[in-house]
């Protein structure tokens, strides 16, 4: 049985996901995406299984030493090793998933999603003195695609960050107060029932634990953000005086407290936002498509968005969907065979 709550990314090099596992699966989806020949998602995920397989095979140096023949004189062994083999396919599919990268698709999303709302921003930014540049007109024009706009015309139009990160912070505060927790619905990439369903207890959970980790947290999000940037400034601008030993210490605990409590909970909502939205605009829960990658990816983006400017909220988002990948292909218990089978399909 599937579970619904939200289970994050073990940590890197623990005993679940050691070192050499995680470098082998990069090592394998690095490999995969430099063969340019290979240009539709499902053959680079199976060239990536293959990949793997010949890197984690008998004798491999990615191969712990327990799991290593080369090492331990052991004659026949299981590839992946001790268990590894489900580890090492989730480990992989959340490598080749976090690797995607799809130019101007976010803001293609919100533009869809808040049309109007993207038009007053454009405008707004039009009236505003302080912009180097007044918006590209072709931006108003929602019958074409940005992706076609950034091939036929500057590469990033004036006003596209302006008006996409208006949108954000709209859907964002939606969400945070909705019910069902999804800022982007209106931009489903695939035909779902409507409304979308209520927010699962996961959701709400995480969202809970986030507000209370932010509410306990040495410093609040305000001042820990003021803080750390007045630091940095101070620390790296020759021509303001160096940080106190107080302001320094001061820092560095705020900075412990969040890695172990506000960044945990934070990685916790971004997954359980990744998980709802894959699952409702998605019409097979068993094959990944790209358009549902990137709107699950968008929307686990908006629930951590209120964070980006105290920490790496697309470092988040990268977590949230390798979590995703880890625990889909151990709740199916695919090892890197079975994925590179099913992969085939998509």
């Amino acid at each position: 049985m599937i579970e619904t709550a939200p289970r994050i990314l073990p940590t890197f090099n623990s005993p679940s996901r050691p070192k050499w596992l995680v470098e082998a699966a990069k090592e394998a989806a690095s490999a995969s995406f430099a063969d340019y020949s290979r240009t539709e998602w499902p053959d680079k995920v199976v060239d990536a299984c293959d990949k793997l397989l010949a890197l984690t095979g008998q004798g491999s140096d990615f191969l712990p030493p327990a799991c290593n023949p080369k090492a331990s004189g052991i004659e026949e062994r299981e590839p992946a090793g001790d268990g590894f083999s489900v580890a090492l396919a989730g480990e992989l599919l959340g490598e080749m998933v976090g690797r995607l990268s799809f130019p101007y698709e976010h803001e293609e999303i919100c533009r869809r999603a808040y049309p109007v709302l993207w038009d007053l921003a454009l405008d707004e930014c039009a009236d505003d003195p302080d912009m180097p540049e007044a918006p590209h007109q072709i931006l108003y024009d929602h019958g074409v695609r940005l992706a076609e706009v950034g091939k036929n015309g500057p590469s990033w139009p004036s006003g596209l960050h302006y008006a996409g990160h208006a949108v954000m912070e709209f859907a964002h505060h939606a969400s945070a107060y909705s019910s069902i927790g999804l800022g982007l619905t209106h931009a489903a990439q695939a035909p779902v029932l409507w409304p979308p369903p209520n927010a699962p207890e996961a959701l709400t959970s995480a969202r809970r634990a986030l507000s209370a980790a932010l509410e306990t947290a040495v410093l609040g999000l305000d001042e820990y953000t003021a803080n750390l940037h007045a630091y940095l400034s101070a620390r790296d601008n020759p021509n303001l005086p160096d940080p106190t030993l107080a302001e320094t210490d001061q820092v560095r605990a705020a900075l412990r407290d969040w890695n172990e409590t506000v960044i945990p909970a934070a990685r916790g909502l971004a997954t359980a936002t990744y998980a709802h939205a894959w699952e409702w605009s998605s019409t097979d829960l068993e094959v990944w498509d790209l358009g549902v990658i990137v709107y699950a990816h968008t929307e686990a983006f908006l629930s951590v968005h209120n964070l980006r400017q105290a920490t790496d909220a697309y470092d988040l988002t990268d977590a949230a969907c390798r979590s995703y990948a880890w625990w889909w292909c151990r709740d199916r218990d695919l090892d890197v065979a079975s994925l590179r089978e099913i992969a085939s399909t998509w």
